[in-house]
């Protein structure tokens, strides 16, 4: 036997030592049973004949071993903890009851033999569950050593330290759902888990653990609906089979929040019905019966028009990716954080989430649904954005993932990542993201490069609120994961144009048509979500010719600025000529300070390229693995070629270039210190990057106009007494 299933409303799943434990327990009660079946009538009294046996006190004995062992195996099975004593008591009756014949006595010696064989699985079953005692069983025994000995075992362990004993094991060796929901939860906290977080989504707990491999966290969550009354789980099962039975035509063809909406209204009448028929308490006054029966429907909704637990995870705002791989129902789901929830936290969590089976099917037949894409042998990938909860969504199945079906749910962000976030979380330097701000105010044409998942997308996102407000963009991407909407609310002039993924239908727009039609749409910056096919040749002809606007910014994928020359030159087939309009090259990827194994997202390099090289390029900044810290080198003091050009575009000299990004960075390390020193996350916010950056702006053109030259100390005063008064 390897799994115990027990199902009624709830259902719990036992397995591992929990399972080892329960058969051992059942094992200790059939040595019960099987000593009970012996009959004193015929053993003791077989000369006595038939007709007379009847008039004996066998039956009625309390000391009848059929009555002992029968009654010791139902205190074994329904209150353990009291096993000890009660057996105790028992043995010392023999003691004391009268005998009530002559063939009483060994009757009597012959039980006591049993029981100090019952004695003996006893502490044989205690060492299964991890109990040891020491103790010598002889063979044979008297009524007052067993006494003893019994006594001597309740000193050395008592019944209830047995109970918590079992508790603990079959706690840790057991996972549990409501019947309504098929994800399992597996309440276990790994030993040794230290908390680091605390927080709620849609007022369930989480609670991040730091596990002491240091390789991953856990991420433990405690959904309500786990933990309600059996009865309680029995109306939302009968109020979800009823509903189903009532499911009105059409409503599949409704918007997922109509169907939501439907379903908890619907199911609150429905599930106040059936308390009232079941006579389920549910409150003492109408208004706590009204609390309980919206808080049993809005669960309801969730396990049958949403995505049961799973919809937790997708509505976590830290999370980035959540992964469930095949077999799905014997790996916990497990996710990455996005970064932005707290310093020395770890990305990558295993959770305490398993989903099941029809957990797959189910997932996938709403996948299809919503697509209208197919999922089959023939076609086992299939790929969909969740607009609700702003996540993209990839499933394989077989033969590609030949162990069953697999998930992968890529999470936009739902705060948008600013230059002063990533340097508040340690993945840049103040310094580096003047930088960066100074290159975009000098429109310089910039590539972001680095594996998936190293925060490429974060980037581009946060140096896009670096534009001036009085610059237009056009933003080309095929995933809505860029922040157009809140540069819109800022006051941005911004243009988003989304197009056919590569595993969009044949009639959507492509990447190279939407960047054909913005060039002709007047001078704007344009910003690529991914750079990656044909449009590098249209974007790089544009550059070349002028007709490219005001800056280029883009992704590709790339581990070094050299690989992004060669993708772009060998792979993709632009000209070495053609790659002279690319200004600088930005790596990000995962560090590792001291060998750790938690892994820091963390802009690596800043490379300007060097014009006619051939794939050559110099450091501008550059992160020092050794001392784990992000260096600009001397080149950008001396003689960096991109920020010479913008200076020179600006009418200004070398050392006012510096100046100007130096005072950036005291712009930003002001605003992050200010987040430091007050808790307060807001200051790193767009709008606050938007408003710090206006003012900047506006004194410099002030300083211009009155005395005809940037004094950048007195300006950057200027500022701290306009930043000193929010």
């Amino acid at each position: 036997m390897d799994l115990i299933d027990l199902e009624k409303y709830l259902v719990i799943e036992y397995f591992g030592n929990a399972v080892h434990t329960l058969q051992s327990m059942v094992q200790f009660g059939r040595v019960l049973l099987n000593l009970a079946v012996r009959n004193p009538i015929v053993e003791y009294f077989s000369d006595v004949p038939e007709k007379d046996q009847k008039k004996l006190r066998c039956p009625v004995c309390p000391l009848n071993p059929q009555t002992v062992f029968t009654r010791l195996y139902n205190v074994f099975i329904d209150s353990i903890e009291d096993f000890p004593t009660f057996f105790y008591y028992l043995v010392d009756r023999f003691g004391r009851e009268p005998l009530y014949s002559a063939r009483c006595k060994p009757c009597r010696e012959t039980s006591i033999q049993d029981l100090n064989f019952v004695l003996k699985k006893y502490i044989e079953w205690l060492s299964t569950i991890g109990i040891k005692v020491e103790m010598r069983i002889d063979e044979e025994t008297t009524q007052l050593s067993l006494l003893t000995r019994i006594r001597n075992l309740s000193y050395e362990v008592s019944g209830k330290k047995i109970m918590e004993i079992i508790h603990e094991i079959l706690d840790k060796h057991h996972r549990m759902r409501p019947v309504f929901s098929s994800s399992w939860i597996i309440f276990e906290k790994i030993p040794g888990a230290e908390e680091v977080y605390r927080y709620k989504v849609d007022n369930v707990p989480i609670v991040l653990y730091r596990l002491p491999t240091e390789t991953e966290g856990l991420y433990y969550i405690d959904p309500e609906e786990y933990h309600l009354k059996p009865e309680h789980v029995m109306l939302i099962e009968l109020a979800r089979k009823e509903l189903l039975a009532e499911y009105p035509k059409g409503l599949q063809a409704m918007k997922g929040e109509t169907s939501l909406r439907y379903i908890q209204e619907e199911g609150a009448r429905i599930i106040y019905k059936l308390a009232k028929y079941h006579k389920v308490h549910i409150g003492n006054t109408r208004e706590e019966e009204m609390q309980t029966v919206n808080k049993l429907a809005k669960i309801l909704a969730k396990y049958t028009g949403g995505f049961g637990i799973l919809e937790i995870l997708l509505k976590d705002p830290y999370i980035q990716d959540i992964y469930a791989d095949a077999p799905i129902s014997y790996n916990n789901v497990y996710v990455i954080l996005q970064g932005g929830i707290a310093k020395n936290v770890p990305e990558k969590f295993i959770t305490n989430v398993v989903l099941s089976e029809d957990d797959a099917r189910s997932l996938i037949s709403r996948f299809r649904m919503e697509s209208g894409r197919p999922f089959s042998e023939a076609h086992p990938l299939l790929e969909m954005d969740l607009k609700a909860f702003k996540t993209r969504v990839s499933a394989v199945g077989p033969p590609l993932s030949p162990r069953g079906v697999s998930f992968a749910f890529r999470r936009h962000s739902r705060v948008p990542w600013t230059l002063l976030r990533l340097v508040y979380y340690g993945s840049a330097t103040a310094f580096a993201a003047a930088l960066l701000s100074f290159l975009i105010d000098g429109n310089a044409t910039m590539l972001i490069t680095g594996s998936r998942g190293a925060g490429k997308t974060s980037l581009l996102s946060s140096i896009m609120f670096e534009f001036p407000q009085s610059q237009r963009i056009i933003v080309i991407e095929d995933t809505p994961e860029l922040p157009t909407q809140y540069l819109q609310r800022l006051g941005y002039k911004v243009l988003a144009m989304l197009v056919g993924s590569t595993f969009g239908g044949t009639a959507e727009l492509t990447m190279d048509d939407a960047l054909r039609l913005a060039l002709r749409l007047g001078e704007s910056a344009i910003v690529i979500g991914e750079v990656r096919g044909k449009e590098a040749k249209t974007l790089y002809e544009a550059m070349r010719a002028g007709t490219a606007g005001s800056s280029v910014l883009g992704t590709i994928h790339g581990n070094s600025p050299r690989a992004v020359y060669e993708r772009v030159v060998y792979d993709i087939g632009i000209p070495k000529m053609s790659f002279n309009a690319t200004d600088v090259v930005v790596v990000v990827g995962f560090t590792r300070p001291s060998g750790i194994h938690r892994q820091i997202r963390s802009v690596v390099r800043i490379s300007e390229y060097i014009k006619g090289s051939d794939g050559d390029f110099e450091d501008l900044v550059v992160y020092d693995a050794k001392d784990n810290v992000l260096r600009e080198t001397e080149i950008v003091f001396s003689g960096s070629r991109v920020i010479k050009s913008i200076a020179e575009s600006w009418g200004m000299d070398y050392e006012d270039a510096l100046n100007n990004i130096m005072l950036r960075a005291k712009i930003k390390d002001a605003l992050v210190r200010r987040a430091e020193d007050t808790g307060n996350l807001r200051y790193l916010s767009e709008r606050w990057v938007n408003a710090a950056n206006n003012k900047m702006w506006s004194l410099i053109a002030k300083s211009v106009e009155e005395e005809g030259v940037v004094e950048y100390s007195r300006i950057y005063e200027e500022w701290l007494e306009w930043f000193k008064r929010w």
